[in-house]
């Protein structure tokens, strides 16, 4: 595999996540609109499915900010194997690293893993706190 084949499945993967990130948020977005529609007439059953869906739509931001550093770090990892020289390569190596090949971790990010928690407490807040 080339330079070249490394950058060009790179960037289709950042084409696809982009893709799937914007769904995610759409789907945030529901949720969010559904918890905002809740009464206290609700059921506890109601409440509980909407927080399975939130909690899924959590996980898959999560997944996809795993996913993407993921990437980043594999790419950096693959130039460095066939030994890219160009001054792209070179300054994205510098910036991801070229240590071991990367591992997938839902938090390798602190700020990323921070914004999803801050979206669970106001999620779970407004579906669980009680309506005036």
């Amino acid at each position: 595999m080339d330079e070249f084949q490394i950058w060009s499945l790179f960037f289709s993967f950042l084409i696809s996540n982009a893709i799937y990130l914007a769904g995610v948020f759409f789907i945030l977005w529901v949720a969010f609109r559904a918890a905002n529609q809740m009464t206290s007439a609700d059921s506890v059953v109601v409440k509980v499915l909407l927080s399975l869906f939130s909690a899924g739509i959590i996980f898959n931001g999560l997944t996809v900010s795993a996913l993407l550093e993921l990437n980043l770090a594999s790419t950096a990892y693959s130039l460095a194997q066939i030994g890219a020289d160009s001054a792209a390569a070179v300054r994205f190596m510098a910036d991801w690293g070229t240590g071991a090949a990367a591992e997938m971790s839902l938090v390798s990010n602190p700020i990323r893993a921070g914004w999803w928690l801050v979206v669970a407490i106001m999620l779970f807040g407004k579906i669980w706190q009680k309506k005036a």
